[in-house]
This record gives C-alpha cells, structure tokens and sequence, in this order.
C-alpha cells in the first residue's frame, strides 16, 4: 500500500504520488535517454515497464515518495525523498525527463516546494541531496534552495573516463 500523498501545488507544477498511469513509453524513454540520465547511475541500467514497475512498487509500505511533476497536466519529470523516520531525515533525488522543460526553473521550483513540504508535515529535521561535481544544474538547485555543501567524496566515480567528485548537500529545518 503506498502512502497518500495529497497533491502539491506549485507555481507552475503539481506534485503528486507516481503512479502505474505515469510509466508510459515517453518516461522509459527518459530513463533510457544517455542525456537524461548521464549524471545518474541509472545509466547502467535498461529500462522496461517491467523494472519500472518494481521500483514504483518497492514504495509500497516504506514512508518513501515518489513523486510525479506535471505541468499543465502533463508528465515532466519525477522526485523522490527517502525518509529516515528514526532519524528525522530525507534523502532527495530529482529527474526532469521532458528536455524541453530543461533550463526553465522547474527543477528549482520542485525541489524548493517538496523540501518545505518535508519539513512542515512530516516533521523532518535534515533534507540531504548529492550529485556529481560535473552536474551544474543540480548543484544550482540546492544551492539556490539554500542548501549547503556538506561533504565531497573525491573522485568517487567515473563519467567519460574520468574520476569526478560527488557532493553531498545539506539544509537543516530551522523552523
């Protein structure tokens, strides 16, 4: 069973629990796109609506979300924020599928709204978030949602041959 997740309505996007209507062929696509996903690890992997399924199905009954972004209706991308209920924590990962959405501040807008939302209702303390040193627009977004730089793992993977850093970002609620 997974968790309900009451829409959130941003500026321009909604937020809203993934769901088996969203793995279309167009979201395969992205995940199999080597432009999409070439910041993530994801990129080792071949996508099928069978895989995708599991890991949409491996929410259920966690606290996990996951997270569709619409605009205007229709499927731009998708957020998801792994909760340490223990700990009052969150882990939170981004992907803007639609290239056409790219560069238009969706991904700020997201990623702003959902941390918020985190630390208002569900009581969470920390929102963590990492990526590699190669990635400028996500490093933007977390830094423009005000989080800070709070740990760099050196060379820790590889992307067209060469080692690159991931860093590991930071905000604390200080509500």
């Amino acid at each position: 069973m997974f968790e309900h997740f009451a829409p959130l309505i941003c500026e321009r996007v909604a937020l809203q629990s993934f769901s088996e209507d969203d793995i279309t062929t167009e979201y395969i696509g992205w995940l199999n796109n080597p432009e999409v996903v070439k910041y993530s690890n994801q990129k080792f992997v071949s996508h099928t609506m069978e895989s995708s399924l599991v890991y949409l199905h491996s929410f259920s009954n966690t606290g996990n979300i996951y997270l569709s972004i619409k605009n205007n209706n229709k499927l731009i991308g998708s957020i998801t924020a792994y909760i340490q209920s223990n700990h009052a924590t969150a882990d939170m990962g981004l992907m803007i599928g639609d290239q056409e959405s790219w560069g238009k501040g969706f991904g700020l807008e997201v990623w702003s709204n959902l941390m918020e939302h985190l630390f208002a209702s569900k009581n969470i303390r920390k929102v963590t978030g990492g990526t590699l040193a190669t990635n400028v627009g996500m490093i933007k977004i977390m830094e423009k949602s005000g989080m800070l730089l709070e740990a760099i793992r050196y060379k820790q993977e590889v992307v067209d041959g060469s080692p690159v850093d991931i860093l590991y970002f930071s905000k604390f609620n200080d509500a």
